[in-house]
C-alpha cells in the first residue's frame, strides 16, 4: 500500500468527530498522513494535486470492527437463520476453498467496503477444516489488491458445534449423530497458525495479524490457553465471539456455572488485547470485568437483529469507558457490508430499550464508534480523526445526493439518512482507492467474472457438506429452542408471543 504524492483537498465540509460538527476546511495529505487542516485557502502546497471537495462531506474512513470475508460469496443465502442455523451451515459456507476462491472472496469484500466508505476492517478468516498458509496469504493479497487496510485473524477451534452445546449431540437422530460425532485434533490447527505467524513479515503493507479462537465453549481449555500463549508470545490481539446468542450464554452456565466473560477472566485471557464480538448476553458484572481488564467490544447490530440474537446494551459499556467499535459481520448475516447502515441500526436499536432517552446513542456518538472506536481494534489508536498527524484514510460523500437535501445537520443525516451509494471517493494511506465512484485497483476490473467463477467452483466442491448441513439444521434449531426457557440474569429480547420471560 504505497502513498502517492501530496494531495490538497479543497473546500469539503469536514467532520470533527469529537464535536460532532462539520465546517468547510482544506486538508493537505502527504506521505499517507494528514499534514495540515485549515480554513479554505489557508494552506499553501505548491505542486500538490488539487482535489475539489466542494459539495462533499469529508469524514474519517469508516472502520469495520468485525467481519468474515469468506461469507461474501453467500449474500442472500440465509432467510430465517438463527445463529445456530448459521453455524450448522458453516462447513459448506466456508467450503472446500482453494486459494483462488479465497482471494476472490476477500477481493470482493474489500471492494464492497471501500465503495461504502470503509477504509479498514478486522476479518476473522475461516478456512475449513483448518487454516493453511496458502489460503491465509491469498486472503491477505485479496484485501491488499483491493486497496483496504485489514487485520486478519485465523478463526479456529477444537470442539465442534455439536459437542460444544451440552446435550445437542444426543438430540440428533442416530444417523446424523454418527456423521458429526468426531473429535477434532487441535494440534494441526495450531501448527498451521504457528506457520502463519512465522511468515507474518511477508504480509502485504496494510495487512496485519491477530488470532481468533472462535467461541469460548468451542475451544477446550487446553486449546484456549495455547491460543492465549501464542497471542501473548507474538503480541497478537485475540478476537472472539462472546455471548452472541442466548444459547451461548446458557451453554456457558451449563458447562462452567458462570458467564463466558467470567470464565475467560479467570483464565487470564481478558486483557487490553482482547476483543469480545457481539457481547449481547452479558450483565453488569461482565461489563465490569471487561472494563477492569481494558478489553474492547465489537458491536454488531445488523447481525444481531438478522440472526435473532437480541440487542446489546451499549450505554453501560460506554459509561464504563470500554472501547466499542461498530461492525457489519459477514455478508451472510448482515447481507450488505455497509457501515453507514450499521450506524443507523446502532442508533435505532438503542432507542427501543427501556430507560431514559439519555441512554440512546446520538448521531455524533455513533459516528465516533464507526471511526475512532474501531481504530484501537485495528491497532491504530491515533487514527479515526481528521487532524494533523492522523493517517490519511478519508471518505467523501455527495452532498447533492437526495439524502442530504435539505442540508440541516450533516452528521445527523450521515447517520440517519445516508448509505453507501452516497460515497464518491475514498483515500487509504493517502491514495485514492475509490475515485468518482470507481475502484482504482486493476484487480477489481474483472471482479464480477472472477467472483461468479469462484462461487460456482465452491458450490461444486461443497455439495455434500451442504446436504449434511441442511439435514442437521432443523434438529439444531429445535434443540436451541428447547432451551429458550433456561433462566439467565439478563434478557436481550423484546417480549413476544410465547416468551417465557415476558
Amino acid at each position: 500500500m504505497t502513498s502517492t504524492g501530496p494531495i490538497l483537498i479543497r473546500g469539503g465540509l469536514t467532520v470533527d468527530i469529537d464535536s460532532g460538527t462539520a465546517e468547510t476546511r482544506d486538508i493537505l495529505v502527504e506521505g499517507g498522513t494528514i499534514k495540515a487542516v485549515g480554513a479554505p485557502g489557508a494552506i499553501e502546497a505548491p505542486g500538490a494535486d488539487l482535489f475539489d471537495a466542494t459539495d462533499m462531506l469529508v469524514i474519517p474512513g469508516l472502520v469495520n470492527g468485525h467481519t468474515h470475508g469468506h461469507m461474501s460469496l453467500h449474500k442472500g443465502v440465509a432467510d430465517k437463520w438463527t445463529l445456530e442455523a448459521s453455524l450448522t451451515n458453516a462447513p459448506w459456507l466456508a467450503g472446500r476453498r482453494d486459494p483462488d476462491i479465497m482471494y476472490a472472496s476477500a477481493l470482493l469484500t474489500g471492494a464492497e467496503m471501500l465503495m461504502k466508505g470503509c477504509t479498514a476492517c478486522f476479518d476473522l478468516v475461516y478456512e475449513f477444516p483448518r487454516p493453511t498458509v496458502e489460503g491465509f496469504f491469498a486472503v491477505a493479497r485479496g484485501y491488499a489488491d483491493a486497496g483496504i487496510r485489514a487485520v486478519l485473524s485465523p478463526m479456529i477451534s477444537d470442539i465442534s458445534l455439536f459437542r460444544a452445546i451440552p446435550g445437542l449431540l444426543d438430540a440428533l437422530p442416530e444417523e446424523l449423530r454418527r456423521q458429526v460425532d468426531g473429535e477434532i485434533d487441535g494440534r494441526p490447527t495450531l501448527d498451521a497458525v504457528r506457520d502463519i505467524i512465522a511468515r507474518r513479515h511477508e504480509l502485504p503493507d496494510g495487512i496485519t495479524l491477530a488470532l481468533s479462537p472462535t467461541i469460548p465453549h468451542h475451544c477446550s481449555e487446553r486449546f484456549l490457553m495455547q491460543c492465549a500463549g501464542l497471542a501473548a508470545d507474538n503480541g497478537l490481539t485475540i478476537h472472539m465471539h462472546v455471548a452472541e446468542s442466548r444459547l451461548q450464554a446458557v451453554a456457558a452456565q451449563k458447562l462452567w456455572g458462570k458467564s463466558p466473560i467470567a470464565y475467560l477472566a479467570e483464565r487470564g485471557v481478558l486483557g487490553e488485547n482482547f476483543i469480545a464480538a457481539h457481547a449481547v448476553w452479558l450483565d453488569d458484572s461482565d461489563l465490569d470485568l471487561i472494563a477492569r481488564h481494558g478489553a474492547s467490544i465489537a458491536h454488531i447490530p445488523a447481525s444481531n437483529l438478522r440472526l435473532g440474537a437480541g440487542f446489546a446494551f451499549i450505554r453501560p459499556m460506554l459509561e464504563r469507558g470500554i472501547d466499542v467499535a461498530l461492525a457489519t459481520d459477514g455478508a451472510n448475516s448482515s447481507d450488505a457490508l455497509d457501515m453507514l447502515r450499521v450506524m443507523r441500526l446502532a442508533s435505532y436499536v438503542s432507542h427501543i430499550q427501556t430507560g431514559p432517552r439519555e441512554d440512546w446513542l446520538g448521531a455524533s456518538e455513533v459516528l465516533k464508534l464507526a471511526t475512532a472506536g474501531g481504530q484501537k481494534l485495528t491497532g491504530r489508536p491515533n487514527a479515526g480523526r481528521i487532524a494533523p498527524g492522523a493517517p490519511a484514510d478519508l471518505a467523501m460523500l455527495d452532498l447533492t445526493a437526495i439524502d442530504f437535501i435539505p442540508l440541516n445537520d450533516p452528521v445527523n443525516q450521515l447517520v440517519t439518512s445516508a448509505d453507501g451509494a452516497n460515497v464518491t471517493d475514498v483515500l487509504v494511506d493517502g491514495r485514492f482507492a475509490l475515485r468518482d465512484r470507481v475502484l482504482t485497483s486493476q484487480a477489481c476490473r474483472d471482479l464480477g467474472a472472477r467472483v461468479k467463477d469462484a462461487r460456482l467452483r465452491l458450490a461444486a466442491a461443497s455439495g455434500d457438506l451442504k446436504a449434511l448441513s441442511t439435514a442437521l439444521e432443523p434438529h439444531v434449531v429445535a434443540y436451541a429452542q428447547s432451551l429458550a426457557g433456561e433462566p439467565l440474569p439478563v434478557n436481550r429480547y423484546l417480549a413476544g408471543r410465547g416468551d417465557p420471560h415476558a
